[in-house]
């Protein structure tokens, strides 16, 4: 490749599907007016200079396979705002990572590649790693803490199919408590540890497909949501743990996690295809709903959305929403309040005065309404109306006694004294 730094002025570099590149010229890493850097399925590139691009905006070089070594970054360059790792041969990132001052997003898809955590710079928000080998906290140095260095600024840390183990929760871990959405899915990890109720921001938390996961020892104490899809080593204890009405009155959660069994804390249970509620006044602040879905030899996947229909009118969605389960080889549970789908219109809006609404709630895409094995629900009664304003039968449907009623336990007798009459009569009209 020939030397480029008589091109001080270019702004834009691409390479792609150059099978026979192996090299780039050092030249390139001192453009200072380059904004573009592309090197697209170059499948034989094993080396990129070090770079010192101050005007830099996008790094790019997906699927160049034989790529070990992230190039070296010579100076601050802090224009590089999102980077995507994918498909390459990295196997480390260099501690001069810490150069791209203005990354805030990282996409990492690489087979070997063990993470740093020193590499990581404060401005990064989002982390996502996917097929790597190790993650890697920093060991103590020079009076620094372990994991010191991780972003202060990181809201969402994504490690879905690493080949990581319960190493992941060594004191370094405790760096991840400003992050808002954690994802530890199709990992080997056997538990979450008590440490996590240190993460007081973390709302969100997956670990679907952790085949080995059994004990849950804390909980971020303003979670909302939580996915522990197939997660078939799950101890009781721990599902309870997960399903503790103290847990889901405490704020607006939608968990999903394995197992058969209601919650003995809501008040009504169906074993239909819908389950329902009555109200007036106001909508409940709090209406959960708990679903059990059983399982089919032929059926491995399930797309499912809850519908809503208050007096027989459904409630509409924002466009665009949908939600997927999955429950593939058991049955799984699911619990949520009602309040936290994206309805067109607010439920709380829903006055009614004195007058009853019938409230309704039941699914749409299943393949077989008999895939709902149980319902239930919830509804949680605020101090200013109480029970009054809910009723689970119907307020409308009342019992009127039938006059013929009084005479019912008298039958037996009436007809004991017909047949004796009738046989009287008989024994007069023809004595013998």
């Amino acid at each position: 490749m020939p030397d480029l730094s008589d091109l001080p002025n270019l702004e834009k570099l691409s390479f792609e599907r150059c099978e026979s590149l192996i090299a780039l010229d050092d030249s390139i890493g001192f453009l200072n007016k380059l904004k573009i850097l592309k090197a697209q399925r170059c499948t034989k590139l094993r080396r990129f200079p070090p770079l010192n691009l101050p005007s830099l905006e996008v790094l790019h070089f997906p699927y160049c396979y034989s790529l070990e070594n992230f190039p070296e970054i010579l100076g601050k360059m802090g224009n590089i705002r999102e980077l995507y790792l994918l498909n390459l041969a990295i196997k480390e990132l260099p501690v001069s990572f810490q150069n791209l001052t203005g990354l805030h997003e990282l996409y990492a898809a690489c087979d070997f590649l063990q993470l740093n955590s020193s590499a990581l710079m404060s401005s990064l928000t989002t982390f996502y790693a996917s097929r790597c080998k190790e993650w890697k906290w920093i060991n103590s140095k020079d009076g620094e803490e372990v994991g010191s260095t991780l972003s202060s600024n990181l809201r969402s840390f994504d490690f879905e199919l690493c080949d990581l183990n319960d190493d992941i929760f060594s004191a370094g871990f405790t760096q991840l408590t400003t992050v808002t959405y954690l994802n530890l899915s199709y990992t080997n990890i056997t538990f979450l540890p008590e440490c996590i109720k240190e993460f007081q921001h973390l709302d969100d938390l997956e670990v679907s497909y952790c085949k080995y996961l059994q004990e849950i020892r804390g909980l971020p104490p303003n979670l909302r949501e939580f996915r522990a899809i197939d997660c078939r080593s799950l101890t009781s204890s721990s599902s309870s743990m997960l399903l503790n009405q103290q847990l889901h009155e405490a704020g607006k959660t939608k968990f999903v996690l394995p197992g058969g069994c209601i919650p003995e804390w809501l008040e009504k249970e169906s074993r239909g295809p819908s389950i329902s509620f009555w109200f007036r006044n106001q909508f409940p602040p709090k209406v959960f709903c708990f679903l059990i879905g059983s399982v089919r030899d032929d059926t491995h996947f399930y797309f499912i959305r809850p519908v809503v229909l208050i007096n027989g009118k459904v409630q509409e969605y924002k466009a665009g929403y949908h939600t997927d389960v999955i429950m593939p080889e058991l049955d799984h549970m699911q619990l949520f309040d009602l309040h936290v789908l994206p309805f067109r219109y607010k439920l709380m809006k829903m006055a009614s005065e004195k007058e009853w609404k019938h409230v309704e709630v039941t699914y749409e895409g299943l393949f077989d309404t008999s895939l709902i094995k149980a319902m239930g629900i919830h509804v949680f009664k605020s101090k200013r109306g109480g029970m009054k304003d809910i009723r689970y039968d119907d307020p409308y449907t009342t019992t009127k006694v039938c006059p013929c009623n009084f005479f019912i336990p008298f039958l037996p007798f009436f007809f004991r004294f017909l047949f004796a009459l009738i046989l009287f009569i008989s024994l007069m009209a023809y004595p013998t």
